[in-house]
């Protein structure tokens, strides 16, 4: 792995300063990524409400967990999970306006079989792309980075939490995510936002399709079988479905 130039090292120390930090987090208001995913952001204001409460796996710089947190107000909850250190103090300092309703955890989500995952770089090295699935998702090979403690959310979050909405984006590991909340996914019977990045990820909808979920396009287009997988999808319970508020 190569090692940063003097000056991104200088950039990154600066941006840790407290001034630095306020004023990122005074301004921060997730417009890149309502540019960049303009659907997925309509979904997600259009779903969550005063006193939601939802969980944004794979939270990089907070833009989604910045928007649950806006849109669930004071009495809402938001678990935010991000692997890489270095993105946690950055997610951190652009949410301090609502640190009291979003709890960051510095984790990997996965199925729940280990406490401790290898952690690996994407093709172009993106703050974005680390992953805990490696050359399976790439296609390159390459040695983990390092390693990051892991949980499931069937593990983490308490049995009779109310759970409204989970965002996934997990860089081709949405399928061990969807392993290990099983019990969230009977009992709880969220809404859940998936970003899909290859066959085997898509093949991870059995566990939600053996719940009793319904997989739809984010215009609300029925997605079944082993059609070619869309980059964004939302699963529905069954029972949910005609309050489900989708893109217009």
């Amino acid at each position: 792995m190569s090692h940063p130039s003097p000056l991104k090292e200088w950039v990154r120390a600066a941006k840790r300063l407290a001034p630095i930090r306020y004023l990122r987090g005074l301004f921060f208001d997730g417009s890149t990524v309502k540019k960049a995913e303009p659907d997925v952001w309509s979904f997600i204001e259009r779903n969550v409400k005063g006193g939601g409460r939802c969980v944004d796996v794979g939270a990089n710089r907070g833009e989604f967990s910045f928007l649950m947190a806006k849109q669930a107000g004071d009495t809402g909850q938001v678990y935010a999970f991000e692997l890489h250190p270095e993105t946690v103090r950055l997610l951190k300092s652009n949410l301090w306006r609502y640190r009291h309703r979003i709890k960051t955890e510095n984790m990997a989500v996965s199925d729940g079989v280990t406490t401790r995952v290898d952690v690996f770089a994407g093709p172009t090295q993106s703050a974005a792309e680390w992953n805990i699935v490696g050359a399976a998702a790439t296609g390159q090979t390459g040695k983990p980075q390092f390693s990051a403690p892991a949980t499931s959310l069937d593990a983490y979050l308490p049995a009779g939490e109310r759970i409204d909405l989970i965002k996934i984006d997990v860089e081709g590991a949405g399928g061990q995510v969807l392993a290990g909340m099983t019990r969230i996914l009977r009992e709880a019977r969220p809404l859940v936002v998936l970003e899909i990045h290859d066959q085997a990820e898509w093949d991870g909808r059995s566990y939600l399709e053996s719940s009793g979920y319904a997989l739809h396009d984010l215009h609300g287009k029925r997605l079944a079988g082993p059609l070619p997988f869309v980059f964004h999808c939302v699963a529905v319970p069954s029972e949910r479905h005609a309050q489900c508020a989708f893109v217009a």
